[in-house]
């Protein structure tokens, strides 16, 4: 029996919104001990402990990771120039690609029903933040005549600052941008198509990311009826 467009719209915004439940969290907030306060053993040794903990809701569907090795530099100088040192550190890094599927809503599905298509519009694809393992350093070179406490932690500040704007910017290298999408739209149509072809209504989903003029394998979408639209007419 081919699926009525009430059953495709009511399946396909249930699927969403179980999604979101599911990656949600309630927000929770547990402060262990004041930020500028050292946590101490019984002996007065300090001890690493995790001193205040934020656990934040997210409905974000990761859709890729970029993984590799990135070159950071720094340099600082002290006494008015005459001691320069550098360093220079590499580390492995990883960064997320994500769709917020929280911002879906009725209007971003269209259904063919002729085609039985499912045509479904989400936020462009976003890398998150770059995370730089320097727990994990495969090169650590540190040069200059004499580098001060104060300059290795000023160094360490700006070989993080420089590690982190190299990996941001591969992350938003069109390539890997590009390549991001195309996972985020099987990963996108797995998880409707799937879940709309356990309920017994197999259609085909169509992903289109927001900004995009048409869809990728050159077939023109039906934008002809908007969700709303089609539940009116089952109506």
């Amino acid at each position: 029996m081919r699926p009525d467009g009430r059953s495709i719209a009511i399946a396909a915004v249930g699927v969403a919104i179980a999604f979101a439940i599911m990656v949600a969290t309630v927000a929770a907030y547990r402060w262990w001990d004041d930020r500028h306060v050292v946590a101490a053993d019984d002996s007065g040794l300090a001890v690493a402990r995790v001193v205040a903990a934020t656990l934040h809701t997210s409905a974000d569907l990761r859709v890729s990771r970029l993984t590799g090795t990135v070159q950071a530099t720094g340099a600082t100088s002290r006494l008015w120039g005459w001691l320069k040192s550098t360093r220079v550190v590499k580390a492995p890094f990883e960064v997320d690609y994500f769709v917020d599927v929280r911002r879906l809503d009725p209007s971003d599905f269209r259904y063919d029903a002729a085609n039985r298509t499912l045509t479904v519009e989400v936020p462009d694809v976003r890398p998150g933040r770059p995370n730089v393992d320097h727990a994990r350093v495969t090169l650590d070179q540190t040069s200059g005549p004499y580098v001060s406490r104060d300059a290795m932690a000023e160094l360490q500040r700006r070989v993080a600052s420089t590690a982190a704007t190299a990996v941001a910017d591969r992350a938003d290298d069109p390539e890997n941008m590009a390549k991001a999408r195309e996972n985020g739209r099987t990963a996108i149509s797995r998880l409707f198509g799937g879940a709309l072809s356990a309920a017994g209504l197999p259609v085909r989903v169509e992903v289109r990311f927001a900004g995009e003029t048409g869809p990728s394998d050159g077939e023109r979408w039906d934008m002809s009826r908007s969700l709303q639209e089609v539940l009116a007419n089952a109506q």
